[in-house]
């Protein structure tokens, strides 16, 4: 199966009119969609998501998305126009994706779990082997996280292990925005696809990936 993946993380409260989203057979978002803990902020994500074309749209909550830990079933059902995995997979024409928004404690935010922690490896313990593309929020630990100036490594240990042992052909994330890029670990192409810089400024382009399920490769066609 050959599919277009198109994939963008950490808009944070913008419309996404403010990026040219390219067309692709589906549509993911990594997470940090918001900016605040309030329910209008899935609102009005779902309006931005239902004015894009794709077929399909998968979405996992990040550090920022606060409605969706604290107000769950209201905020999953403001998320209609996606579909919303938390420790979740879904397959799409023979594609296997799995989501789950969980990261190393950072700075008290959402879906946080202590570093290095039982909790953590027990989350990444529920991937499956056989994922053909990994969503997440947090980096795995050594790739594409490293956290400037303070030359902080911000992925999750767990994550990076759990990574040895399955099969995807790719894995997209974000939360480290200076992490934008692609990074190959073993047969996984690993995209950090943060749609914002370390400031919060808009990056123009939008990251658009070919996926074959076949050959068992991911091209990255735009960064």
């Amino acid at each position: 199966m050959k599919m277009r993946l198109v994939v963008m993380s950490d808009t944070h409260g913008r419309p996404l009119s403010k990026w040219v989203v390219p067309d692709g057979d589906v549509f993911i978002h990594c997470g940090d969609f918001s900016k605040n803990k309030k329910l209008k902020s899935v609102i009005d994500f779902n309006a931005s998501l239902e004015m894009l074309p794709h077929k399909h749209k998968l979405v996992v909550a990040g550090n920022h998305d606060w409605a969706l830990q604290l107000q769950s079933e209201a905020a999953r059902a403001a998320l209609s126009a996606a579909t919303y995995l938390q420790d979740e997979a879904v397959t799409i024409n023979g594609v296997k994706f799995y989501g789950c928004p969980w990261q190393p404690e950072y700075r008290n935010w959402a879906f946080n779990l202590p570093r290095a922690s039982l909790e953590l490896k027990e989350k990444w313990a529920q991937v499956p082997e056989d994922v053909d593309v990994l969503i997440t929020h947090t980096p795995p630990n050594t790739v594409r996280d490293m956290v400037y100036p303070r030359g902080e490594q911000a992925g999750c240990a767990q994550l990076r292990w759990r990574l040895e042992y399955i099969n995807a052909i790719l894995h997209v994330f974000g939360h480290v925005h200076e992490g934008r890029g692609e990074e190959m670990v073993n047969n996984t192409l690993c995209v950090n696809a943060s749609s914002t810089n370390t400031k919060y400024k808009v990056v123009p382009t939008v990251i658009v990936i070919d996926l074959d399920t076949e050959a068992r490769t991911a091209t990255l066609v735009q960064i």
